[in-house]
């Protein structure tokens, strides 16, 4: 060990590094890449990484185009680049299924569905699963969820496949990354209000904006799936609140985030401070229409700045501004590079790897297969030494 440091104190450093760096340290000594590629330290880098915003960067797509955004250079002087990604791309279109303590889920037009960790470049490809539900002649929508399960320590892509009809009728199904493989679960009886938005991770649930009934002015619900009891359930929103109008979910500092649009005030953005209180719920700023040249349409809270005090917030599809939490004004962050319009995602730079949980990489079905060979090979010169004797 360098300097005759004690192997504890070492990995209490290498704890506190970003993970760029930690991926140069690997070459330092083979002790050092053991620790660094251990899920045990990867768990408590990922662990500390939550207590801060060191290691938080933001994805961008724009149509078949992935953009990277490194958060700690915001708002310093911000650059935007783009990222090669492992997946086909076909009709000129991806689409990011979530994101998860560094993983991010992404599929193509031909449902091809990879979970990759940016980062560390490993990802793994999801086995095909066919849609059940009847889809002939009648309009579907297909959403998904990507999260962790901490119960069973696994990360799970919930897929939501709905018909517009009435009654409602749709297809649930779960894959585990553990597991490799995809399972149906009892259908839902709520509907999608908006059917290309991806479930919100909080707290062992995803979320998403839902209704009872497919009608115009029918309430907008907050719909939770438990991963402890692999069910839905409604989640109290604000009081006070009038639950017909526009509203989008967000999760911001691992918190639950509702954003309300009232076309003719602004926009309210309320946090939920301890997850299933109804009382946590607090209003953590308003920006009204007078604040921007055009309308908000949704705005979407990202991430705090470093010192908590500013917002990163998307707004419509077009923008990101931050807004201050103290002085409750708004300023436009221009980063060179940026796509025209963009979805946004944010994405916490981990070591945590796909080759730990299960399944079949193509790293690891090439490893199975030159084996595979060697034995063969193996065996053929066994029996020809035989012969010979």
């Amino acid at each position: 060990m360098a300097a005759g440091l004690p192997v504890d104190l070492v990995t209490e450093i290498l704890d506190r590094l970003p993970v760029k760096s930690l991926l140069r340290f690997r070459a330092v000594s083979r002790l050092w890449r053991f620790m660094i590629d251990s899920p045990e330290f990867a768990k408590s880098h990922l662990s500390r990484s939550f207590e801060s915003t060191a290691n938080l960067s933001l994805f961008l797509r724009h149509s078949s185009s992935l953009y990277f955004l490194d958060l700690g250079s915001v708002p310093g002087v911000p650059v935007v680049s783009e990222m090669n990604y492992p997946l086909m791309c076909y009709s000129d279109q991806i689409r990011v299924l979530g994101s998860c303590n560094g993983l991010l889920c992404i599929s193509n037009a031909a449902d091809d569905v990879v979970v990759w960790n940016p980062s560390t470049r490993k990802h793994k490809f999801l086995p095909y699963s066919a849609v059940e539900v009847r889809r002939s002649s009648v309009f579907s929508v297909c959403v998904y969820g990507f999260g962790y399960d901490d119960n069973k320590d696994d990360y799970v892509l919930l897929r939501l496949v709905q018909l517009v009809t009435e009654p409602i009728e749709s297809e649930v199904s779960i894959y585990s990354l553990k597991d490799n493989a995809w399972r149906r679960l009892p259908d839902m009886p709520y509907s999608l209000v908006y059917p290309r938005k991806m479930g919100v991770f909080v707290c062992r649930h995803l979320h998403w904006i839902m209704t009872q009934e497919l009608v115009s002015d029918s309430a907008n619900l907050l719909v939770a799936f438990d991963f402890r009891f692999e069910n839905f359930k409604v989640v109290d929103q604000p009081k006070l609140i009038d639950n017909k109008l526009d509203m989008d979910v967000a999760v911001l500092g691992g918190c639950l985030c509702l954003s309300i649009n009232d076309n003719n005030m602004g926009v309210d953005v309320w946090i939920m401070k301890e997850y299933g209180l109804k009382e946590s719920w607090n209003k953590l700023f308003s920006i009204p229409h007078s604040e921007v040249a055009r309308p908000l349409g949704f705005v979407r809270p990202l991430a705090y700045s470093p010192n908590g005090r500013q917002v990163l917030v998307r707004q419509d599809s077009k923008n990101l501004v931050w807004y201050d939490l103290d002085r409750k004004d708004i300023r436009r962050v221009d980063v060179d590079g940026m796509p025209s319009s963009f979805e946004a995602e944010i994405c916490l730079r981990s070591l945590v790897s796909v080759d730990d949980y299960g399944g079949i990489t193509k790293k690891k079905l090439q490893e199975l297969e030159e084996e595979a060979n060697r034995n063969k090979r193996d065996d053929f010169l066994s029996v020809g030494f035989k012969l010979v004797l």
